[in-house]
């Protein structure tokens, strides 16, 4: 069975796995995504979602720039921005936290536009 990008229907390599569903009883099924769907939806490979996350389609969020998500997607799963990546959706988590006070929020958003700063250098390397 020839793998599918499950957006564009392209079977060019490389394909990223950005979404798992288990079936409960059997099969379920995997979600790849082209370099190209993966930029143009923003997508984050499936070997980066936090450990909590749910298997479903996981986007960068909107502090991440466009060009800088193209930028990205050709990279599909290295291991250089594993950390980044984990970092990012950390930092961006407590920008939500309403638990945090205004100076911990604050902080968090600084943490957050730094972690876009080393994705950029990841991404150059």
């Amino acid at each position: 069975m020839t793998e599918r990008c499950a957006s564009c229907g392209t079977t060019m390599p490389p394909l990223t796995v950005v979404a798992v569903h288990h079936a409960g009883s059997g099969g379920g099924w995997t979600h790849r995504a082209c370099a190209r769907c993966l930029a143009r939806e923003r997508l984050i490979p499936l070997t980066f979602h936090p450990l909590r996350h749910d298997g479903t389609r996981l986007t960068y969020p909107e502090i991440v720039p466009g060009e800088l998500v193209a930028t990205l997607a050709p990279l599909g799963e290295s291991p250089v921005l594993a950390a980044p990546i984990g970092r990012l959706l950390a930092a961006v988590a407590r920008t939500k936290d309403r638990t945090l006070d205004a100076d911990q929020r604050h902080a968090a958003h600084d943490e957050a536009r730094a972690t876009v700063a080393r994705l950029r250098e990841a991404a150059r390397r």
